[in-house]
């Protein structure tokens, strides 16, 4: 009895010990304190959910009520089982925000564990406190949606598997299978990470045929824990998937040119009036209109590469640019926040703004130190955990990206960052000695990360400019619903296109005098059996408001004119459905006031002898050599019929 006794003592006393060594651990107190502060932002910025996010309450109380999801259910369902459970047990908003306070504090947990492990204890204290006072993700805690409990799932497997590999790899492996497949629960992107596993175990020297059966490994148990999901979706659907049915609409978005690849409402319609399909069809037409949204996206995507190739630029800055645009979903979108409250952040929204992007800026300059020293002292296992948000970068680049998407990304890049700055302060007390070489990497990684994103940006800005097109809805016979309709342009050849599109109408903007003999022409190419034609359109002008007789439109079909405008006086609106009625394109529109539109009816017949049918818009001055700069022309409701 003394002896179980003395060991019951023995262990209390250990128990004890530990206890207090965690703390007086520095990292826990960073972790205390990353809670506190998200827990306090939840209290004192109740802000409502809106759009996707009111939709993952409401998706939850269909499932408690019902007890399964509702028809038009098309996302992954792990967020809505942790909404469910919290309003099964009486939980309600703030319980459910909640989640995003504790997913936020698993991500300082998981982050300063990262650094631990990779960089030693003062980075891990570093990454910790950078995780606890980060500024766009205390916000971003509010928001009753998917990006932070993804996040923090992410981060954990990753912390997983650099904590526990060097001592048991197979476990390592398994326990990150086992939460990357929880993360594909809440988020279908977290699916393909644990195949990237494999470039941390080839690069702490594990042998290829080990990194890969460990690999397999998890991405075996990551299989395993989806399976469910899975099973639900054959039994739903008649087929076995792993992941949501709205892929293809976001791919859909991704490659809109009429957006430059960001979402609009007027997609919706488009989509809806030139497939056949919704964007949110019910079951089981679920899978049938996102495999209809991918064949569309690539389609969109082979018409013009290079205007494609923009786009990716144009997403990647959109993904991880300014961090300022993470505010708008917990305070800044309407009818969020009360008018008290908005009021406060409107007062002081520059102040907020150069906050949260001066952090993250600073942040992405100690990253790339981080990287630059790793790289010089050929530290591979902390260059390929990278392999993780890069991963996540390439998925959200090639088919949608929000900037809300990026609160998954820029906490692994917190260990590197943190590892800089520890080393920044080391030398900095020895005031750098023996340090210009790394000094001088340091200075170059800082300026070829901005100088490589600046001219990214730029070639991205160029690309899309240069190769813009346009896709609306048209109508021709020989089809059972309308059809979209790809618009390229044919002059001028250098220089920016000036091809612009909503979903009904395309338009030419142009520039400079009236002097040429054509200032600006677009074609798209109809699939048409042979037969007697009639085209028919309406010309719209948009802008800045011309002379009458400023400018001449031209309809052509087979090279031939078959119909002719010339700008009138400004007539009254025709409908709700005039192009000027879209909301606005990201890039540059028409400058000056607009002075009203004009509505012209416009039709020709062409005697068709088969193969497609090529009809363009010209664009010619009237005569009177007077400066167009800022007016757009449009040529909308396209419709070819039999005559």
């Amino acid at each position: 009895m003394s002896g179980t006794a003395a060991s019951r003592n023995s262990g209390a006393r250990g128990w004890l010990k530990w206890c207090d060594e965690l703390a007086r651990s520095p990292h826990v107190w960073m972790i205390l304190l990353g809670f506190w502060l998200r827990f306090w932002w939840v209290l004192l910025v109740p802000s409502r959910p809106v759009g996707d996010f009111a939709m993952y309450r409401e998706s939850a109380a269909f499932l408690l009520d019902q007890g399964h999801f509702d028809p038009e259910f098309i996302y992954m369902p792990g967020y809505v089982f942790l909404l469910a459970g919290v309003e099964a047990l009486g939980g309600g908003l703030l319980a459910a925000k909640l989640i995003g306070v504790v997913a936020g504090t698993v991500v300082v947990f998981s982050i300063g564990g990262i650094a631990d492990s990779l960089f030693g204890r003062r980075a891990g204290i570093v990454a910790a406190a950078l995780a606890a006072l980060w500024p766009a993700g205390i916000a971003a805690t509010s928001v009753t949606g998917t990006d932070v409990p993804a996040a923090a799932l992410v981060a954990l497997g990753v912390f997983l598997l650099v904590r526990i590999a060097p001592r048991r790899p197979w476990l390592a492996a398994g326990l990150m299978g086992l939460v990357l497949g929880l993360a594909a629960w809440v988020r279908a992107v977290a699916i393909p990470l644990a195949a990237v596993s494999v470039l941390y175990w080839l690069a702490t020297a594990v042998r290829p045929a080990a990194a890969v059966s460990r690999t397999a490994f998890s991405v075996v148990i990551a299989f395993v824990v989806l399976l469910p999901w899975g099973i639900r979706n054959h039994r739903v659907y008649g087929e076995l998937f792993l992941t949501d049915s709205h892929g293809g609409n976001t791919a859909l978005v991704g490659a809109n040119p009429n957006s430059e690849g960001t979402y609009s409402r007027s997609l919706n319609l488009m989509f809806v009036k030139g497939t056949g399909y919704q964007a949110l069809e019910s079951t089981p037409r679920h899978r049938d209109s996102d495999r209809a949204a991918y064949a569309v996206s690539r389609g969109w995507t082979r018409f013009e590469p290079w205007y494609a190739m923009g786009l990716l630029a144009a997403k990647a800055d959109r993904l991880l640019g300014h961090e300022r645009n993470l505010l708008y979903w917990p305070v800044f979108r309407q009818g969020v926040l009360d008018d008290s409250q908005r009021q406060f952040f409107d007062a002081h929204r520059s102040a907020i703004e150069r906050l949260v992007d001066g952090f993250w800026w600073t942040l992405c300059a100690f990253f790339a130190v981080g990287v630059g020293i790793c790289t010089l002292r050929r530290q591979w296992t902390p260059l390929v955990v990278l392999g993780f948000p890069l991963a996540l970068a390439a998925i959200y680049t090639l088919f949608f990206s929000e900037v809300r998407y990026h609160l998954a990304i820029a906490p692994l890049m917190f260990p590197h960052a943190a590892f800089a700055f520890g080393w920044a302060l080391e030398q900095g007390r020895r005031r750098f000695a023996g340090q210009r070489r790394t000094l001088v990497v340091g200075a170059l990684s800082i300026m070829g990360l901005f100088c490589a994103w600046w001219v990214v940006g730029g070639i991205g800005r160029s690309l899309r400019a240069s190769h813009r097109w346009a896709v609306t809805v048209c109508s021709y016979p020989d089809a059972e619903q309308k059809h979209l309709c790809t618009w390229e342009r044919v002059l001028p050849r250098q220089g920016d296109s000036p091809v612009r599109g909503v979903w009904d109408g395309v338009g030419l903007q142009l520039s400079g005098a009236a002097t040429h003999d054509v200032m600006a022409s677009a074609r798209t190419v109809i699939p048409i059996a042979a037969g007697r034609l009639r085209v028919r359109a309406a010309l719209s002008l948009t802008g800045r408001s011309l002379p009458d007789g400023a400018v001449a439109v031209v309809l052509r079909a087979r090279g031939r004119v078959i119909a002719r405008a010339v700008s009138a006086p400004v007539l009254p609106r025709q409908g709700p459905l005039s192009p000027t009625a879209a909301s606005p394109a990201p890039y540059p529109g028409p400058t000056g006031p607009r002075a009203g539109e004009i509505n012209v009816p416009m039709t020709g017949i062409v005697e068709h002898t088969g193969g497609p049918l090529v009809v363009e818009v010209e664009v010619e001055p009237g005569g009177i050599g007077s400066t167009v700069d800022g007016a757009t022309v449009w040529i909308s409701n396209l419709v070819v019929e039999r005559f």
